[in-house]
């Protein structure tokens, strides 16, 4: 399960940024693309975020962001879902796991119930759930410190 952030990266000759200009020409040197004329950019994709086999996570942006379609595909995140998924994060993790429904109910409320699938582990809201919960809000809070204004993100999955 990862999340990739995705940087445009400008090819345009009146652009007045050396650095882009140079990241440019060393993708196309790389790659041995040739320039496009008419819209001569880049997208640069790397991974910022990874989980494994965090059930809920996966659950959460499939049935939020893809309508509840679960194939593997690309999903479109925006700064502001990585926000929310944030917040639900935390707004579970508030709840003591000791009181009888009020984890599973909060949990549903805010979409992060562990959702069952091919190669998932475990559906418990246990120390592992909590865990990837936390490690949820780590990785968001460092993906947005590090990301530029115009960054995209993409969630997929790949089993």
């Amino acid at each position: 399960m990862y999340l990739y952030r995705r940087e445009y990266i400008s090819g345009w000759d009146w652009n007045d940024n050396p650095k882009e200009m140079k990241m440019y020409s060393d993708i196309l040197e790389y790659t041995g693309a040739k320039k496009c004329v008419d819209s001569p950019h880049a997208q640069v994709e790397i991974c910022v975020a990874y989980w494994r086999k965090a059930n809920a996570i996966h659950g959460w942006f499939v049935n939020t962001l893809a309508d509840g379609v679960d194939e593997c595909q690309s999903i479109y995140v925006s700064k502001e879902d990585l926000l929310k998924l944030r917040g639900a994060c935390e707004m579970v993790l508030r709840v003591p796991a000791n009181v009888g429904g009020r984890l599973e109910d909060t949990a549903t409320e805010y979409g992060l119930t562990p959702t069952p699938g091919f190669f998932f582990g475990s559906y418990e809201m246990d120390e592992w759930y909590m865990r990837d919960l936390e490690q949820t809000i780590d990785q968001i809070d460092n993906v947005l410190a590090t990301s530029g204004e115009w960054s995209d993100f993409i969630y997929r999955a790949s089993w």
